[in-house]
């Protein structure tokens, strides 16, 4: 039988020459660990320990999935965000580090609020109002989505994050809303283009398609529809942050203008390329 490390090189081999992964070491041990049920900081103890039978036959199928592009949060079940353990299958898509960065601006600005309304729009697996909610005890938040599949993906992870279930609606964007009002809508929506998302790894193209593009030639059809129907949902001096491609960015905050919107502030990601819009909606303007 093969030690854990022996196991691991091999998996990184299979995987970097695959050509699937820019991190193929971290992916391999992210495997093994799901395999074998041990924790990265376990693995480093007991690499000498050798595998199962049982445990070496599931991690090479484990590392073939990997190799034919299969995400590894769809073969572990998890990713990590904003230092919470989601859930995660193929109703969703997979949280990425980037989509950080728009929490962060949430909770900067959710101070201003006493008892904050926060709807969290085209939810996909909860990450971002999830998080809110367990950085801030005062708001109160609310999961959408159109997909009935990506809603009970974000109920599991609610009860298993906060233990408790936070208010979920199945929407197309503001259709189900009515009378609803937040002091503010934050959206993670499908932005790609046609052929920007021709152009996508093929992992990605593993993840669910309506989570990825926007329609239209550039992308904005769901953007679009967010900004202008933000203006019926959203209190006075309410705050709407939406994300979107670095090529798009400038475009959206024109969007963000048209609609009255001001001030409005443009955020970077961590390769400092442009992801967040955010703009305040007054009622009055000064």
């Amino acid at each position: 039988m093969e030690t854990m490390r022996e196991a691991l090189n091999q998996a990184d081999q299979a995987i970097k020459q695959a050509a699937v992964s820019d991190t193929s070491r971290l992916d391999a041990l992210l495997l093994l660990c799901h395999a074998t049920n041990f924790t990265k900081e376990q693995y480093f103890t007991y690499s000498h320990r050798e595998l199962t039978s049982a445990e070496q036959q599931y991690f090479q199928q484990l590392v073939q999935k990997r190799c034919d592009a299969e995400p590894v949060a769809y073969l572990t079940g998890h990713r990590e965000f904003f230092g919470l353990d989601f859930i995660i299958d193929e109703r969703v898509l997979i949280p990425r580090a980037d989509t950080e960065i728009i929490v962060e601006q949430a909770l900067e600005l959710l101070p201003a609020f006493d008892s904050p309304r926060v709807l969290d729009m085209c939810t996909g697996s909860g990450c971002i109002g999830i998080t809110i909610a367990k950085n801030s005890s005062q708001a109160q938040v609310t999961l959408a989505d159109i997909s009935s599949d990506a809603l009970e993906v974000a109920r599991l992870n609610s009860e298993r994050l906060l233990g408790r279930k936070l208010e979920t609606i199945q929407t197309d964007l503001y259709e189900a809303l009515h009378n609803h009002r937040f002091h503010m809508i934050i959206a993670n929506p499908p932005y790609l283009n046609d052929m920007w998302y021709r152009m996508v790894d093929d992992q990605v193209k593993k993840e669910p398609k309506s989570a990825l593009v926007g329609g239209d030639v550039d992308g904005l059809a769901t953007i679009r529809t967010l900004v202008s129907g933000a203006i019926k949902h959203l209190e006075d001096g309410g705050y709407l942050l939406v994300e979107c491609d670095y090529r798009q960015q400038s475009a959206v905050a024109t969007l963000f203008e048209t609609y009255g919107f001001s001030p409005i502030i443009k955020a970077n990601d961590l390769a400092d390329l442009g992801r967040v819009v955010i703009g305040r909606f007054a009622c009055t303007k000064s």
